[in-house]
């Protein structure tokens, strides 16, 4: 592990993808045969603002750290989560789960929060360095649990009273290119962007 990417300013996450190798078969009658090889995984591309030359340099000496794909490095979700309750911070599983539950019973909302977690919303569990996606709406009940849908399913088992993170998670990433670079222009102003997978531990 390489640190965290620098906070000073925020970055644009373009190209937000859901990735799922998949392999696919199709007949000339059009029948289809297809299953699944490998974890699902989030990537994307860093698209950082425009940076006067010294702050330029500091992101990309954090990156030249990097080793290219060699070191991995977190970095949060850039927009908050759409959920009434993305402001709570003792969020916690209820009960144990295994790896394969695609249902998680958590609590620490507050009592009947309409919207606590909404669909799309980013979130991670503290025990592994997967990042979830919420897959559908939830209230929290009078006792502020819910019981929340995620994709994909888990794929390390939970114990009770393990974290949540419901905003802005951590992803653990790795650049997917060795090499890196950053533009400039006549005015002394930088650019550098940079694309990150995502490491499943």
């Amino acid at each position: 592990m390489s640190g965290q990417l620098p906070t000073t300013v925020n970055f644009r996450a373009s190209q937000f993808k859901d990735n799922r190798p998949t392999l696919l078969n199709q007949t000339l009658s059009g029948k289809k045969q297809v299953r699944q090889i490998g974890s699902q995984y989030f990537s994307f591309t860093v698209q950082m603002p425009l940076m006067k030359q010294e702050l330029a340099q500091s992101y990309f000496a954090f990156l030249q750290k990097q080793k290219g794909s060699f070191e991995d490095f977190t970095i949060a979700a850039p927009l908050d989560n759409l959920g009434a309750g993305k402001a709570e911070t003792d969020i916690q599983v209820v009960g144990t789960h295994t790896a394969g539950d695609g249902s998680i019973d958590i609590d620490g909302f507050s009592n009947n929060q309409t919207g606590a977690l909404k669909a799309g919303d980013l979130i991670k569990f503290a025990n592994h360095t997967k990042v979830y996606m919420v897959q559908s709406d939830i209230d929290a009940n009078a006792s502020g649990q819910l019981t929340v849908l995620i994709s994909p399913n888990l794929v390390s088992s939970l114990a009770d009273n393990e974290a949540v993170t419901v905003n802005k998670p951590q992803f653990t990433v790795y650049l997917e290119n060795n090499e890196i670079m950053y533009s400039t222009d006549a005015s002394g102003l930088y650019t550098i962007s940079f694309d990150v997978r995502e490491v499943i531990s």
